[in-house]
C-alpha cells in the first residue's frame, strides 16, 4: 500500500494505490476554517482483509459498476446475469494502481486489467484547483473490444457526529432497491418509487434522509433518477457546502447508500456511518447480475458505452466553500 499527498493554498489530498482511491481531503475555507467530507472506513488496514474494503475510503471509479453475486428475492420478471469477473465493483477498486507522475498540483495514476478483460487499462488524474478549495479528477478508459458496461463513481462522504445536512439536487423519481438492502437490517420499503429524500416510506412509517446521522440503524440504497447535479451537503458545524458536479449526459443518476451502523458483521462492527453519492449509469449495482422487465423505470441504465482504440474520458469535480452566516 502506498500514499500520496497533494498540498496546496485551500487545502490538503491523500491518495492511495489501492483503488486509486482519495481521502482524507481537507478544504480549507477561510477565516481559519476547513472541512474534510470524504469518509475513511474506522477500521485500520488490517491484512485479513482483501480488495477494496482493507481500507475504504473516500472516493474511486467502478469499472464495471456493481456486485458480483445477485441477492435473493429478486423480482421473478428479472433476469439474471453472471458477472464477467470475481470484483465487486470491478478490478481497479481492488488492486492496487501505480504512480505516473506527481506534479505539484496533479497526481497521475493508472491500471492495467487482466488480459481477458473488456478493459485493457485505466488511468486517472486527480487535480487541485490553485485557487479554490476545490479537485478535479478525470477518468480515461482504454477498452480492448467494444463493450457497454455499468458505470458509476463512488464518493463515500463523512457523517460526523455534528452531522451533514443532505440538499441533494434536482431530480426525478427516487427508487428504492428491489429487496431489503440488508437483509433484516434495511427500512425502506422495497422496489417502489418516491418523490422526496424527506419522505421515504418504510414499513414503520415516513423516513427523512435529509440530515444524518439517522435515529435509527439501518442500511439503505436507493436510485435518484435523472439527478442534475452539482450534488450539495452541507456541513453545519464546519459551516460549510460541498459539491460533487459531473457530466450527467454519461452518468444520468445518483445512487445514495445511507450506512448508519446498521452492518454489525466485521469489520463494520455497528461503528459505520458514511454517505455514498455514486453518479452512475446502472441498475442499481445489479447491472452485472440482473436486468429488470422492460416496463421498470431503470430498464434502460444498461451502462457507458467504450469503443476500442477510442480512449474515453469522463471529469467530475469535488468542492467546497463557506456558508457561514452572520
Amino acid at each position: 500500500m502506498e500514499r500520496w499527498t497533494l498540498k496546496w493554498a485551500y487545502g490538503e489530498a491523500q491518495v492511495q494505490s489501492l483503488g486509486g482511491m482519495i481521502a482524507p481531503v481537507r478544504f480549507d475555507i477561510g477565516s481559519g476554517r476547513s472541512v474534510s467530507p470524504l469518509h475513511v472506513a474506522p477500521w485500520k488496514d488490517e491484512p485479513p482483509l482483501t480488495g477494496l474494503l482493507r481500507a475504504l475510503r473516500g472516493e474511486w471509479p467502478c469499472l464495471p459498476f456493481g456486485m458480483v453475486k445477485a441477492p435473493d428475492g429478486l423480482p421473478s420478471d428479472f433476469k439474471r446475469r453472471e458477472a464477467s469477473d470475481p470484483w465487486d465493483h470491478g478490478y481497479g477498486a481492488n488492486h492496487m494502481w501505480q504512480r505516473v507522475s506527481q506534479t505539484e498540483h496533479a497526481l497521475t495514476l493508472s491500471i492495467a486489467c487482466p488480459p481477458d478483460s473488456d478493459i485493457d487499462r485505466l488511468e486517472r488524474t486527480i487535480e487541485v484547483d490553485p485557487n479554490s478549495p476545490a479537485i478535479s479528477v478525470s477518468l480515461t478508459v482504454h477498452a480492448r473490444h467494444d463493450v457497454v458496461l455499468p458505470f458509476a463513481l463512488h464518493p463515500t462522504f463523512a457523517v460526523p457526529e455534528g452531522g451533514v445536512e443532505v440538499l441533494a439536487c434536482p431530480h426525478g423519481d427516487i427508487l428504492s432497491y428491489p429487496v431489503p438492502q440488508e437483509p433484516g437490517v434495511s427500512r425502506i420499503e422495497p422496489n417502489v418509487s418516491f418523490l422526496s429524500l424527506a419522505q421515504i416510506p418504510t414499513a414503520f412509517g415516513l423516513m427523512d434522509a435529509t440530515r444524518l446521522p439517522l435515529p435509527v440503524r439501518t442500511e439503505e440504497l436507493m436510485q435518484i433518477s435523472d439527478c442534475r447535479p452539482p450534488f450539495v451537503l452541507r456541513y453545519p458545524r464546519a459551516q460549510a457546502e460541498v459539491f460533487l458536479d459531473w457530466n450527467a449526459d454519461e452518468l444520468p443518476d445518483a445512487l445514495l447508500w445511507i450506512s448508519n451502523g446498521g452492518r454489525q458483521h466485521a469489520p463494520w462492527r455497528g461503528e459505520h456511518f458514511a454517505l455514498g453519492v455514486e453518479p452512475a449509469n446502472s441498475f442499481f449495482d445489479l447491472g452485472r447480475v440482473a436486468q429488470p422487465s422492460e416496463g421498470h423505470p431503470l430498464s434502460n441504465r444498461t451502462g457507458v458505452l467504450f469503443r476500442a482504440g477510442r480512449p474515453r474520458t469522463i471529469r467530475y469535480r469535488l468542492s467546497a466553500r463557506d456558508c457561514h452566516v452572520g
